[in-house]
């Protein structure tokens, strides 16, 4: 079956998602550290809480913490770098999904490949969503801007705990 991964190597794809995991993590751990003073007792999960904030009130009350604290230079800067973060993880579950596809027949290779496809959605999704928070941050919090924010990143989520569920469900099957 055709797959996003196709056209590289079998030897190679394990280095190249070792190589896309490390950087995804690095830059998620790098992301964490930038963002780590986004969140607060009434924004737990700092740029997420903006994220799924859904309501424009929400989003205007945590916009409004952060510009009165002087973070949104941070909260900007964290989400500039989550375009490069947005180029790498879809990229790395993609290939793991192939990977543990492999070049099976069956259920379980098809849906793996559908999700090694399904799973690249995200990188425009947060690209969108990204897009959704600069507006939010520049202080357009009115409606649809947070539904949209919250949609976007809602079905980024999905994608990629559905994949990651696959995986893990296909290792624990394995063992």
């Amino acid at each position: 079956m055709f797959t996003p991964f196709s056209w590289l190597a079998i030897e190679l794809q394990g280095n190249v998602l070792v190589m896309l995991c490390v950087a995804s993590l690095a830059l998620m751990k790098f992301l964490s550290m930038i963002g780590s003073d986004l969140a607060s007792k009434h924004i737990p999960l700092g740029i997420i809480s903006l994220e799924l904030s859904r309501r424009p009130e929400r989003a205007a009350s945590i916009v409004k913490v952060w510009s009165d604290t002087g973070l949104i230079g941070k909260a900007v800067e964290q989400t500039r770098l989550d375009f490069l973060l947005l180029l790498l993880y879809p990229a790395a579950l993609s290939l793991a999904c192939t990977m543990i596809a492999g070049g099976e027949e069956g259920v379980t290779a098809t849906i793996g490949i559908v999700f090694s496809w399904a799973v690249l959605l995200c990188a425009p999704l947060d690209a969108f969503e990204n897009l959704m928070i600069f507006r939010m941050l520049s202080g357009s919090c009115d409606s649809p801007v947070p539904q949209l924010t919250t949609i976007s990143a809602s079905l980024k989520f999905t994608l990629f705990a559905s994949s990651v569920i696959y995986m893990l469900s296909m290792l624990v099957l394995k063992v």
